[in-house]
């Protein structure tokens, strides 16, 4: 099985250690991982915040 890992930005400055944990017990179960480190934010935190322009553009951005 392979799997793309999705690190949302709150983890990756917050619990950075939880993303390679995660890493960790996946490939340990015999799961290939695959991260794309050019991702971005996807938007969610802006979005709840109310800044849904801004969040647009993260998504959009995001998904392409």
């Amino acid at each position: 099985m392979v799997v793309d890992l999705f690190v949302p930005c709150y983890i990756d400055q917050l619990y950075p250690q939880t993303a390679f944990n995660a890493i960790k017990v996946l490939k340990k179960c015999g799961v290939e991982v695959n991260y794309n480190s050019q991702q971005t934010c996807c938007g969610k935190i802006a979005f709840e915040s109310g800044f849904r322009t801004e969040a647009e553009e993260l998504g959009e951005k995001f998904l392409n």
